[in-house]
């Protein structure tokens, strides 16, 4: 199971890189996962690490709630966060994915944080 949760998280982050590339009206932050792991663990960032997480986690959320509105009854979320989970609690899952995964750090931090974030609060698992 954990395989294709992994699988289906590539094949996904692999159609928003393919759609980034042809849609270049979107902005796609140019920070890294690394610059941002500094920032998260710095002495003073944990607010605008928190605040950065907080967003990716409301953006995914008001995602589907946006494409059920529209219709779009079967989309998926990217991840269940629990209503009671703190900004401290998103940071330290962040966090420690990034240092778990040393060889995603070169790459787009909001990349990183929606995998994190997916493989940190999977839909439908009752976590």
């Amino acid at each position: 199971m954990k395989i294709i949760t992994r699988l289906s998280v590539l094949v996904a982050v692999a159609g928003l890189s393919a759609l980034a590339s042809t849609a270049s009206a979107q902005r796609i932050s140019p920070m890294t996962a690394g610059n941002f792991g500094r920032i998260c663990t710095s002495r003073g960032g944990a607010q605008i690490c928190d605040a950065y997480i907080t967003g990716m986690a409301d953006a995914g959320a008001l995602s589907k709630i946006n494409a059920a509105n529209n219709g779009d009854a079967s989309a998926q979320a990217g991840f269940c966060i629990p209503q009671s989970t703190t900004g401290t609690d998103l940071r330290s899952k962040v966090v420690s994915w990034l240092k778990a995964h040393k060889d995603e750090l070169s790459k787009p931090v909001g990349e990183t944080v929606f995998v994190a974030l997916h493989e940190s609060y999977p839909c439908g698992t009752g976590k």
